[in-house]
């Protein structure tokens, strides 16, 4: 969960390292009027969505193109080096990244 210590974090370098398969989902959460509230905890690999839905895999948390450049979203880094992504106000997720680290000198 982020803390008043949080720093933005640019979500083209998180689309990156997602494609780069260096992201793992540790906390999901979504809301929508028709299917009611989801959430995942534990790690689970993070994916770009593939263009078939034949090719999803159960257990991966697929991410979509928008999700990184939704006008209402927003990302930044926790204390704990956690990433947290803002998709809009019904839909976040918690991320660990592969050698990236909260640094409280930048």
């Amino acid at each position: 969960m982020p803390t008043s210590q949080s720093k933005t974090f640019r979500r083209d370098r998180l689309r990156r390292l997602v494609e780069a398969g260096k992201v793992t989902a540790i906390h999901t959460y979504h809301f929508d009027d028709m299917y009611g509230e989801s959430r995942t905890h534990g790690a689970m690999p993070v994916r770009m969505r593939p263009a078939d839905w034949k090719d999803m895999k159960q257990g991966v948390v697929y991410m979509f193109p928008s999700d990184f450049t939704s006008k209402s979203g927003g990302c930044v880094i926790n204390t704990d080096s956690t990433i947290t992504l803002y998709v809009h106000s019904n839909s976040n997720y918690d991320f660990r990244a592969e050698g990236v680290t909260y640094n409280a000198g930048t």
